[in-house]
Formats: C-alpha cells, sequence, structure tokens
C-alpha cells in the first residue's frame, strides 16, 4: 500500500491509471497461476518430494500459458480502455507470471513447514527494494512504467528467495498421480480463491472500460488504502483458524467453541481497521497524495464503513472448508462478483465515491447470509454470534468516540489530525479492548492447535 501511495503521488492520478488497468490484468492471472497448489501442498496429510516438485513446476507451466494469455490481450485491453500505452504496460508483465506461480506453489511448502522468518522476508526485503525501484522510474520520468518496476521487483525479489533458500521441491519433476493426489483440494480452492481476490481486478478492468482513468486511479487508491490495511487479517486469521477449526470438527460442539473464539479474535483485528481508517483516510489521503486526491478519501470512508460488517460473522470460509464444504465458498464468491459487477454496469457511476457503494454493496449483503449459513451449521443462535464479537464492538465504539469529538473539537491541519486521531484513538481502543477482556489475550490466541505430522 505505501508504495502504491508514494510511487502514486510521483507520477500523478493519470498515469497511475493506466498502470492500475495493466496491473489488474497481470494480477488477475497471477491469483489464478500462483495459487493453484499452495493450499494443497500445506493440507496433504502425506506430502513428499513428488508433490511439492511436481505442483512447483505444473505451477510454471500454467504461469507460461497466462503469459501468452496476456500478451494476447493486451491490444484489447489497451483498445477497449482507448489508452495504447497500456499494451505495452501489460506485455511488460507478462514475464513476470511463471516466476510467481513457481514462487506461489513453494510458498505453500514454506508454509507447511512452519517456516515463517522466510515467508515474512518476501515482504520485509521486497517490499523495500520494490519501492525503491518504483520511485527511481518516477524520478527518472518513466511515468506508468513506475508502477510496472515496482511490481517487477517485488516478484524478482521473491522468486529469488525462495530459489535460493527453498529446502523442498525445487527440482523440477511433474508426476501427474501426485498432481492428481493434490487435485481435490486444489481444484475447489483454486475456483473460491481466483473469484475471491480476482474480483477485484475484474472489477478494476470494467471500472475502466466504464469510467475515466481519473476516477479509476482514485478509486484503487481508495480500495487500496483499506485493503493494505486488512492484509494482516485476511492472512493470519485462516492461517489459525483453518488447522483448530480441521481438528474439532467430529464435535460439533467442540467445533462451534472454537470458531466463536476465532470470530472474536477476527472482530478485534478487522473492526477498529475498518472503522478507523474510515475515520482517518480523508486526512490520510490528503497528507500521503495531496489535495487532488482527495476524492479517494471520501470513496474509503464508504468501503470502510461496509467492509466492518463482514467482521461481525466470522470466519465461514475456514468453517465451509474444515466441514467439506468448500463449494459454498465458490458459490458465495460467485455473488460477492456479480452484485459489484452488475451495480457498476447498471449504474455506471462517474465519482470514486460512487464507486465506492457499488463495490461495498457485497460487504453489506453477504454477511447476513454467511452468517445464517454458520449459525445453521453449528446450531447456535445470531444472539451467541453477537455475543461473542460484543467486546470488539464496544471497544470499536469508544475509539470511534475519542476519534469524532477530538476531530470535531479541535482543529488541525491534515497531518497533524492523523497522527493525533491515530495516537488517540488506538489509545482508547486498546485501554477498552484490555478492559473488556480482562487484560488476557483472546483465547483463539492461547489455545494449542493440532498441527499433522509429516
Amino acid at each position: 500500500m505505501l508504495s502504491m501511495l508514494l510511487v502514486g503521488r510521483e507520477i500523478g492520478p493519470q498515469a497511475m491509471g493506466l498502470a492500475t488497468i495493466a496491473l489488474a490484468a497481470f494480477l488477475l492471472l497471477d491469483v489464478l497461476a500462483a495459487s493453484v497448489f499452495t493450499d494443497a501442498l500445506v493440507q496433504h496429510p502425506r506430502l513428499g518430494p513428488n508433490h511439492a516438485g511436481s505442483a512447483a513446476t505444473a505451477g510454471a507451466l500454467v504461469g507460461a500459458v497466462a503469459a501468452v494469455a496476456l500478451v494476447a490481450v493486451s491490444p484489447l485491453l489497451a483498445a477497449v480502455s482507448d489508452a495504447p500505452d497500456v499494451a505495452a504496460l501489460t506485455c511488460a508483465l507478462a514475464p513476470l507470471l511463471p516466476l510467481s506461480a513457481w514462487s506461489g506453489a513453494m510458498a505453500g511448502v514454506a508454509l507447511r513447514q512452519h517456516r515463517f522468518g522466510l515467508l515474512a522476508a518476501r515482504a520485509l526485503l521486497g517490499q523495500p527494494v520494490a519501492l525503491g525501484a518504483g520511485l527511481l522510474a518516477a524520478a527518472e520520468g518513466f511515468g506508468p512504467w513506475a508502477m510496472i518496476a515496482n511490481q517487477a521487483a517485488a516478484t524478482l525479489v521473491t522468486f529469488v528467495l525462495l530459489l535460493l533458500l527453498a529446502r523442498q521441491g525445487a527440482r523440477p519433476r511433474l508426476d501427474v498421480a501426485a498432481l492428481r493426489e493434490l487435485w481435490p483440494v486444489a481444484g475447489p480452492q483454486i475456483a473460491a480463491v481466483f473469484v475471491t481476490f480476482g474480483k477485484y481486478r475484474l472489477f478494476l478492468l470494467a471500472l475502466g472500460f466504464t469510467t475515466g482513468h481519473s476516477v479509476v486511479a482514485l478509486s484503487h487508491a481508495a480500495f487500496r488504502l483499506l485493503d493494505g490495511a486488512l492484509m494482516v487479517v485476511y492472512q493470519t486469521i485462516p492461517r489459525i483458524g483453518l488447522p483448530r477449526l480441521c481438528a474439532e470438527r467430529a464435535d460439533r460442539a467442540r467445533l462451534a467453541d472454537a470458531f466463536g473464539e476465532l470470530a472474536q479474535v477476527q472482530a478485534f483485528l478487522g473492526l477498529p481497521v475498518t472503522v478507523g481508517t474510515a475515520l482517518v483516510a480523508p486526512a490520510m489521503v490528503h497528507t500521503l497524495l495531496g489535495p487532488e486526491w482527495q476524492a479517494a478519501g471520501n470513496a474509503a470512508q464508504v468501503v470502510g464503513l461496509a467492509t466492518a460488517v463482514g467482521f461481525l460473522a466470522g470466519d465461514a470460509g475456514s468453517l465451509f472448508v474444515a466441514l467439506g464444504k468448500a463449494k459454498r465458498n465458490v458459490a458465495l464468491a460467485v455473488v460477492s462478483l456479480v452484485v459489484p459487477l452488475a451495480l457498476l454496469l447498471a449504474l455506471r457511476p462517474s465519482t470514486p465515491a460512487a464507486v465506492a457503494v457499488c463495490w461495498a454493496s457485497q460487504s453489506i449483503l453477504l454477511p447476513p447470509i454467511t452468517a445464517w449459513l454458520v449459525l445453521r451449521e453449528l446450531g447456535r443462535s445470531p444472539w451467541w454470534l453477537l455475543k461473542k464479537v460484543a467486546p470488539a464492538l464496544l471497544a470499536t465504539g469508544c475509539m470511534a468516540a475519542v476519534v469524532v469529538a477530538l476531530q470535531t473539537f479541535v482543529p488541525m491541519r491534515p497531518g497533524v489530525e492523523l497522527i493525533a486521531s491515530v495516537a488517540c484513538g488506538g489509545a482508547a481502543y486498546v485501554a477498552a479492548a484490555a478492559a473488556l477482556l480482562r487484560l488476557r489475550l483472546p483465547p483463539a490466541l492461547t489455545s494449542r492447535i493440532m498441527v499433522a505430522a509429516e
């Protein structure tokens, strides 16, 4: 997120809008290629060298096919978006797809081995290098190519790290039998992951076809403000929750207790981020990007408040996987794609705030549906789930009251307002959460999780 903001500030909304269209197409295919076998490699009960090596090799081959497809559609993207430069920007990203696909499979092996230091190094090392490459290209006047340089550097650093430090699966091989063993998990999961993470790229592409490049850039900045902040929640909760839910699935009472504890910690993490981002978005955008990006702050407020609703329903996706009902995740992901796209095409919004309303529609519609499905599986009432997330709701309410009072009664410049809001709101949230939890960690963070042996 920081790389996008700083590079975007240097090149401006128009150039960033062009790069965003190319990156959306690249990332849409990258999600498919890089995630094909990741979860299957983590979950397979008896993983061997043939499984890991074959998955990495097959992933790279899928990435190569995706690269050819990306080059083939680049002229169409340029024509539909009325921007000839988009074709070259898109083609430049294509060679990264096989490398990213191989890295995705190897990341699954590293996650299975609990090599979290290696996985963290992808961002801790890759993001500074990517930011430096993007800012250097921007300073040299390369415009939208600065965003391409940023993405290329991040992908290459990840590939090199895993190539040098991976212990299992780095040797190319292609065992069809091993791939067939992985596919019962890989097939449904990649469908759900592709739709879930690809829907935003499809939405951006559709937005680029229906509105101006500046609106695309402003909307993208608004969505990324929230998405970047929420990435820790989206990455952490399933990794904590899925092994435990799988271990408890034979006993519905214990499964319900586990889900309730996970719903509580998810709310404690997600609610302050979503509501907090909505409260400080205008000041954050003004400070980091400048006043010409102010519309992005207003759009981020809409998306932040709507997204907060989803953190009241718990991690339904992991529960359905644990129960062997992953197809529900695919169905829900499809609905979450169709609803905002349908509104976008029907309303054809011309401002970032209106675009945000279209995108946020899924966040209002789906949580009641997923909560109903979850509670039916667990045999629990809505009041039971509300009781689990109530402490996070109360703590977030305290935070919001402090920030709103500060912004209302103390006039400040945007930069000072941002720092003061984060400091005072954060302190109020931590104090309220600590009191409600009686100075203890949420139970989900202290429960022992069963880990299958190799």
